[in-house]
């Protein structure tokens, strides 16, 4: 878990997508009934559909999985489940483009939501409790304290986050960029 805490909004869209993880247990749900109510009561092609519905409704159990694994990841600042949150956002403005342009006016709605969404996984404070970290300013050279003779007599320090490392050192130990 990271040391900042969870922003509002994260928690907000976590508990959102747990809600949207049931709904789509209990679409499942009702599909599989649906397949063996269409499996009893009808012959012929229509019999056939039962498989139909039960493979939808299974796709929806492994949709709502992944919805649950998306609300603990955001839950937990997971970096992963950021880039996930980002895509899906993504891709509903992009539907609800496609749903405008096709003269269904309400999906205004989910766009403005979406694009809300995408704004708010960019600010700071997200950014932050998702792992990622601002550049440290590099001390000025005079605060650093003298160098004894048996540490090595240039000093490093990372471009990206500005830790000290070593000279023989390939990557920052601290946030992993390589090093020139």
């Amino acid at each position: 878990m990271t040391a900042n805490p969870r922003p509002l909004g994260i928690t907000l869209l976590a508990v959102l997508h747990v809600i949207q993880a049931i709904i789509y247990f209990l679409f499942g749900i009702a599909m599989i009934a649906l397949g063996v109510f269409i499996r009893r009561r009808f012959v012929g092609i229509l019999h056939l559909l039962h498989g139909v519905a039960y493979l939808i409704g299974v796709v929806l159990f492994v949709v709502a999985l992944l919805y649950l694994g998306l609300a603990w990841g955001l839950w937990t600042g997971k970096g992963w489940a950021w880039v996930i949150s980002l895509i899906l956002a993504v891709l509903g403005i992009v539907a609800a483009l496609v749903f405008l342009v096709g003269g269904v006016f309400w999906a205004i709605v989910g766009l403005i939501l979406d694009a809300i969404i995408v704004f708010y996984l960019f600010t700071p404070n997200v950014r932050s409790f998702f792992g990622e970290r601002k550049p440290a300013a590099m001390p000025p050279p005079a605060t650093q304290p003298p160098q004894s003779p048996t540490q090595p007599t240039s000093a490093r320090f990372c471009s990206n986050c500005g830790a000290p490392v070593q000279s023989n050192e390939k990557f920052c130990v601290h946030c992993g960029k390589p090093l020139p």
